[in-house]
């Protein structure tokens, strides 16, 4: 008695291409078929940022100080101020270098002793330190009013530009106490115009 054979079932084959046409259907989305699909959210506009722009501080060409130099008068040793302008790098040194070599004005002398020169002149926190050579205590010639206009035309000139509130004076990075054993400046002083006088 022979067998029947039996046919191998198509139901895999059914299966695959099933999932094969879904797979299509998916993925090229006919149109006919998104009228049935949830509508995905239309992606929100991009928003322009505006880019903040710090302005950077602007350094003044010019700077304008208030200098001090030493005028004799009948009552003794005076200070007359001079205004003028100096550069906006470094207005510090470049006021304290008017007052060493800049032009006289009439009638007028160097408030420092001769041949001193300014090594430094640094600011922190509103105090300035003017640095000199030693020729600052050598060459001074003594005298209660001589060793204030030295004093207060370094200090004062350096006191008129901001942001300098108070100064101090040294030689060769060594604070000084006194110049001559009148006047104390072993604290940062503060400006004094006891001694202007007009021009």
């Amino acid at each position: 008695m022979s067998r029947r054979r039996r046919r191998p079932s198509r139901l895999p084959k059914i299966l695959v291409l099933l999932l094969l046409l879904a797979f299509l259907v998916v993925r090229l989305r006919p149109a006919w078929l998104t009228r049935f699909l949830p509508k995905r959210p239309a992606p929100a506009p991009a928003t322009y940022q505006p880019t903040t722009v710090h302005p950077v501080a602007q350094v003044p060409a010019t700077v304008t100080a208030r200098l001090y130099f030493r005028r004799l008068t009948e009552q003794g040793e005076r200070m007359v101020v001079v205004t003028r302008s100096v550069s906006g790098d470094a207005p510090a040194r470049a006021a304290l270098q008017e007052l060493i070599s800049g032009e006289l004005p009439h009638g007028c002398e160097r408030p420092l002793p001769e041949g001193t020169k300014l090594l430094g002149v640094s600011v922190k926190d509103g105090v300035a330190t003017a640095d000199f050579t030693p020729k600052l205590v050598r060459n001074f010639s003594g005298g209660s009013d001589n060793e204030a206009v030295v004093i207060y035309s370094i200090v004062n000139t350096l006191n008129s530009l901001p942001p300098v509130e108070k100064t101090r004076i040294a030689v060769e990075g060594k604070l000084l106490d006194t110049l001559g054993g009148h006047v104390e400046i072993e604290v940062p002083l503060e400006s004094d115009e006891e001694l202007v006088v007009a021009r």
